[in-house]
């Protein structure tokens, strides 16, 4: 049976600005990946060369997205809802948001997904969203009980698809170590790192998580350039350097080049790190 992995994520660039890295290094080595946005990506902030593009940004993040995750070499799905914002983003408020959908009818699309293409892995955001996105959470708060209800043949019997259980499921996560780095860098140039982000609206001091809950690591530094390839598709959001532009590659390859997660089932890594999401999975092999 071939290696098959599920990430569901929320906006279009969560795949290449985040864990772009894992999905290529697998892509690359036989792993067939499939890869759902939730979102339209409606509500993003865009750069300034983008800022007469608002009335038609939903186009053109799709084809943003279309290109970045034909870089990473994975198979693209949509949920097809409308992107809320961030908190207290006026966008939380319209009937078609990720975030006011049905929650029974979101899971069962993540339940279909799964029983469709039957992965191994299934990787979604944490119950934190990474930085309090609503709709990371919302994927979090979907894509949990869709991992488990999609073995049920109690559950969304109308799908017409056979029951399947995928044998692990992970949660994207990043240390608050370097966040902790970073709110020091901004306090010495005197920036407030509760108003931190292209919109002032992220609050770096809530985020992030203590290493020690981190137990997977996965190296990707063979496929950055592929990372960084994808992750420059999506123009309209700034290509996802931010402010690490400046430095030099060797370094960002050397120290940025890894994707870090919580592997929230099956649990009882006792304390120990997994360096592959597909170590000792039973009945996988490459073809």
């Amino acid at each position: 049976m071939s290696k098959r992995l599920l990430a569901v994520l929320a906006h279009p660039d969560d795949e290449s600005f985040g864990p772009g890295g894992t999905f290529a290094r697998y892509a690359a080595e036989g792993v067939d990946v499939h890869i759902a946005i939730a979102t339209d990506g409606a509500a993003g902030s865009v750069v300034d060369e983008y800022k007469d593009a608002h009335d038609r940004l939903v186009a053109v993040r799709a084809e943003e997205l279309k290109q970045a995750v034909n870089i990473l070499g994975a198979t693209l799905h949509t949920l097809g809802y409308r992107d809320s914002g961030y908190v207290g983003d006026p966008a939380n408020e319209h009937p078609d948001a990720f975030i006011n959908a049905d929650l029974h009818e979101a899971t069962g699309k993540v339940v279909q997904l799964i029983r469709e293409i039957r992965p191994q892995v299934v990787i979604t955001h944490d119950e934190m969203g990474g930085y309090l996105h609503p709709d990371h959470i919302m994927c979090w708060k979907i894509t949990t009980p869709a991992f488990t209800a999609a073995a049920d043949p109690a559950q969304y019997p109308d799908l017409g698809l056979e029951p399947y259980q995928p044998q692990r499921l992970y949660y994207t996560a990043f240390s608050n170590r370097w966040v902790k780095f970073g709110i020091f860098i901004l306090k010495m140039r005197r920036q407030d790192p509760t108003k931190f982000g292209r919109n002032g609206d992220i609050d770096l001091t809530k985020i992030g998580m203590d290493p020690k809950q981190i137990n997977t690591v996965i190296d990707y530094r063979p496929y950055w350039d592929v990372k960084m390839a994808a992750s420059a598709a999506h123009a309209s959001q700034g290509g996802g350097t931010g402010g690490i532009r400046r430095a030099p590659i060797w370094l960002m390859r050397r120290f940025l080049a890894k994707d870090t997660y919580i592997r929230a089932y099956p649990p009882g890594l006792n304390g120990r790190r997994e360096t592959d999401l597909f170590t000792d999975l039973k009945g996988v092999q490459n073809e």
